[in-house]
């Protein structure tokens, strides 16, 4: 390692992550990653390696604390925002504090938070108990109600509740998936659910894309099937601005000085109100961040990420270009991959940017889905429109043929 590189860290090495490390590299940083041993396809390419949990503060800051790290960084994983924030403290580096960390983390206290900035979220309560639960449902929030961990990932713990049986059967499950034990119980909000992907520098913040999010049709699941962006200005309609607007406002009031979010909202038309679902403090995963916000809007938010941290000037008036971007996935039956026909022609094909399909394979044992991470995916399209991206998905999915069989039954993936 020459002297003169920049010692940067990574949280994480999986595919989420490999766009980040490459950007830092580009700049001729040498890239040191945390992460377990596995097959994480950022331990390949990184410079070197600390191989721990990156959920174990202690022993990473031991490993590095001598190490001369000029930044810390993660991207497209929430678990890893506040433990970022907490080392980079540790270690003087510009990031953002563990207050504004948890509130772009925790699920109770960014409930809390958007309400003091005036942006609506549906009532709910925190509860460690069934009990207190049960009691906060009959006296307040009332069936149907959402119940999620307060920290949890990939949809991980999340379910529609129609009745207190309901909520007995899934509370222990629900509780399972959060770290610090609590659950949030939630009022049942119908909807169109919308997500803007921003950058923010100087505590002033720029919305890049907006997009809407289509559902896969399976009965008590929230796994989105597709979300299709538009650079945000071309995003103009009238719930888009009224979407744009609740962003900026709650990006503001949680106080984050610089860095990507993530934020998903709920438009009600009875109410005509726009309703917060979660926002994140980090770029939007499934390649959101680092190639369908440059595809839909020519803005390559990692790239002003990774100047930001390591201090290189760079333009602050953001000036976004016409375009349409998306990422639509599949899930599967029950079986085992019996054959795969069309990859090549799908990545060869005019607007697909990446098909990335390495996670099924021929032999492969396949289950029903359960959350979004039952999901395979992602392949990435792009155009002038959302209805050029649409276009492309129809395409892909009439080429794109897997098949999956379960003793004499024989199906295929489940595309919507």
């Amino acid at each position: 390692m020459s002297d003169s590189k920049i010692n940067v860290l990574v949280f994480g090495a999986g595919k989420g992550q490999v766009p980040l490390i490459q950007k830092f590299q580009k700049y001729g940083c040498h890239v040191i990653a945390v992460s377990p041993d596995g097959p994480y396809p950022g331990l390949s390419i990184a410079d070197e390696i600390v191989y721990e949990d990156v959920k174990d503060e202690d022993k990473i800051y031991e490993a590095v604390k001598n190490r001369g790290i000029k930044a810390v960084a993660s991207d497209q994983s929430d678990i890893v925002v506040p433990f970022v924030a907490r080392l980079a403290q540790k270690l003087g580096l510009k990031n953002i504090t563990e207050k504004v960390a948890t509130r772009f983390r925790d699920k109770y206290e960014m409930r809390r938070s958007a309400c003091a900035a005036g942006v609506r979220v549906p009532e709910f309560c925190k509860a460690y108990e069934l009990d207190r639960a049960i009691e906060s449902v009959r006296d307040k929030i009332g069936y149907p109600c959402m119940i999620k961990p307060t920290d949890n990932d990939s949809s991980k713990g999340v379910f529609k509740i129609n009745s207190e049986n309901e909520l007995v059967d899934k509370f222990d499950i629900s509780r399972s998936y959060s770290r610090s034990g609590a659950v949030i119980i939630e009022q049942f909000v119908s909807g169109k659910e919308y997500v803007v992907e921003a950058f923010t520098t100087d505590h002033k913040t720029r919305n890049l894309i907006v997009g809407h999010r289509d559902y896969f049709d399976i009965p008590n699941t929230f796994i989105p099937s597709a979300t299709v962006f538009s650079d945000a200005d071309l995003a103009n309609t009238y719930i888009e601005e009224k979407v744009k607007e609740a962003n900026l406002k709650i990006v503001k009031s949680f106080g984050l000085p610089f860095g990507l979010t993530h934020g998903e909202y709920l438009y009600n038309e009875k109410e005509d109100t726009v309703y917060l679902v979660e926002i994140a403090a980090r770029g939007g995963g499934v390649f959101i961040s680092s190639d369908l916000i440059p595809a839909a809007c020519g803005v390559d938010a990692l790239d002003l990420l990774v100047k930001e941290l390591i201090g290189i000037d760079y333009d602050k008036n953001i000036v976004l270009q016409q375009g349409s971007s998306a990422y639509f996935c599949f899930l599967t039956t029950e079986g085992v991959v019996e054959s795969i026909e069309g990859v090549d022609e799908v990545k060869k094909m005019d607007g697909v940017i990446l098909a990335y399909l390495d996670t099924i394979g021929v032999g492969m044992k396949t289950a029903p889905p359960i959350d979004k991470a039952s999901r395979k995916w992602p392949i990435l399209v792009k155009g002038k429109t959302k209805d050029d991206c649409y276009a492309v998905m129809k395409k892909v999915k009439a080429v794109l043929k897997i098949k999956i069989r379960n003793g004499e039954k024989v199906s295929e993936v489940i595309w919507a």
